[in-house]
């Protein structure tokens, strides 16, 4: 995963662009069709309510790709694994 410099002068970088299109093309979503469609025959607040769902799915999608990069999924995991472990042989040693 590439670090982003702190003071980042470019509001649309191009990394999380093809990262945002990658997730809405593995959807099977076709966010043109549809604002198009809102946009003929529907009224301004249709779109504004298809861009914020929009805006909403891909900050929830980075959130998760942060997440899983993050390693703290992996880390819980091993945890509970642990005790998993710990309960099974206190269950074996006490029947």
């Amino acid at each position: 995963m590439s670090t982003k410099p702190k003071a980042n002068n470019n509001p649309l970088p191009l990394s999380d662009i093809l990262k945002d299109l990658a997730i809405i093309r593995s959807t099977g979503i076709t966010p043109s069709a549809d604002i198009v469609n809102n946009a003929e025959t529907g009224t301004d607040s249709d779109v504004q309510k298809a861009v914020a769902v929009s805006y909403d799915f891909l900050q929830a999608a980075r959130g998760a790709i942060r997440l899983h990069d993050s390693g703290k999924v992996e880390n819980e995991g091993n945890k509970i694994e642990q005790v998993r472990s710990k309960y099974e042989t206190l269950l074996e040693d006490l029947q």
